[in-house]
């Protein structure tokens, strides 16, 4: 059931009758509406000539119908088609011998009323039949976000399970609510980035500057790289991947002791994608861990990061991360 704004009700005709509504909507070829048109100028003309051939009142009164629907089901073009037509066929059926030669002050006037009331039916007819396409664009329109949403949600909580999950395993007791709590931190700063409406904040340096702010004290993380978009889906995991970075450096590496820097370097590469390189220095001797824990689940390809390479060279852990590039993300 769609939900409109408070104060927009449906039309009835439109609730009640959903095939009014596929009429209205409905894209015909050429031929089908110039049938309908040529039928909409002789079901009036057939029924004037039926009550009193056009003998009183005014000959055109039948045809004020037709024009209104002919402009909500077939468009105003078509309409307007309809009014022309009507007045040729109508003048000439039931006004025999009558030119505009003959025209009176009177008859001017009548005319100009026809063409008046004619472009006010259609006016209507055709605001009317813009709504509902507005309304049927604006249902689409709510069912698609509605779909996205929902699987942006459960994205969204299958990566907090994972990261409660991996947390506990990596975590004692004691660290667990702190390493969780930074953790969602860090995830709720990459999906503000990865939503923003500003393009600049999705851009390389912009994330992770808000990656690793928590972790700078004055130069003991230096950044350089070129302005480069990130793809919206490379946003959350490379905040998180340069979390977990920043959070074992701060443990074990290079941002444990005094004098210990890390540098992130980044560059386009020819396709489009971005290398961001993470080298610490400085820290003590490196030996690759035997347990793995969170890090070695986040620091792996997935959507949005083509390659990810985690490595322990004995004088400062390395990552390479290939960022990939907008279509790749998408998928």
């Amino acid at each position: 059931m769609t939900h409109l704004p408070p104060g927009r009700r449906e039309h009835p005709a439109v609730t009640r009758f959903p095939a009014v509504r596929t009429a209205i909507l409905a894209k015909r070829p050429f031929p089908v509406n110039l049938f309908w048109t040529i039928v909409s100028v002789l079901v009036p003309t057939a029924l004037r000539w039926l009550i009193d051939r056009g003998a009183a009142g005014v000959p055109f009164v039948t045809y004020f119908p037709a024009v209104v629907l002919a402009a909500l089901f077939l468009g105003w073009r078509w309409a307007a088609a309809t009014a022309l037509f009507s007045a040729i066929v109508g003048n000439r059926l039931f006004r025999p011998g009558f030119t505009v030669l003959d025209f009176g002050r009177a008859d001017f006037i009548m005319a100009g009323l026809f063409v008046l009331s004619c472009f006010i039916l259609i006016n209507i007819g055709e605001i009317m039949r813009r709504l509902l396409q507005d309304l049927e664009a604006a249902r689409e329109r709510e069912a698609m976000l509605s779909a996205e949403l929902g699987h942006r949600v459960k994205n969204l909580l299958a990566v907090v399970q994972s990261m409660a999950s991996l947390t506990h395993r990596s975590s004692g007791p004691a660290e667990f609510l702190d390493d969780f709590s930074a953790r969602i931190g860090a995830l709720a700063r990459a999906t503000d980035v990865a939503h923003a409406r500003e393009a600049s904040a999705r851009e390389v340096g912009a994330l992770v500057e808000t990656a690793v702010a928590p972790f700078r004290d004055g130069a003991n993380i230096r950044l350089s790289g070129p302005k480069a978009q990130l793809p919206n889906a490379s946003c959350i995991p490379l905040a998180l991947i340069l979390h977990e970075l920043c959070t074992n450096a701060v443990k074990y590496g290079a941002l444990s002791v005094a004098g210990g820097a890390v540098n992130i370097r980044w560059a386009v590469e020819g396709d489009g994608g971005v290398m961001l390189h993470w080298k610490e220095e400085g820290g003590p001797p490196v030996v690759e861990p035997a347990r793995r824990g969170m890090g070695s689940a986040l620091l792996r390809a997935q959507k949005g990061l083509s390659g990810v390479k985690h490595l322990f060279p004995p004088d400062g852990v390395e990552c390479v991360i290939l960022i990939a590039t907008e279509n790749d993300g998408a998928r």
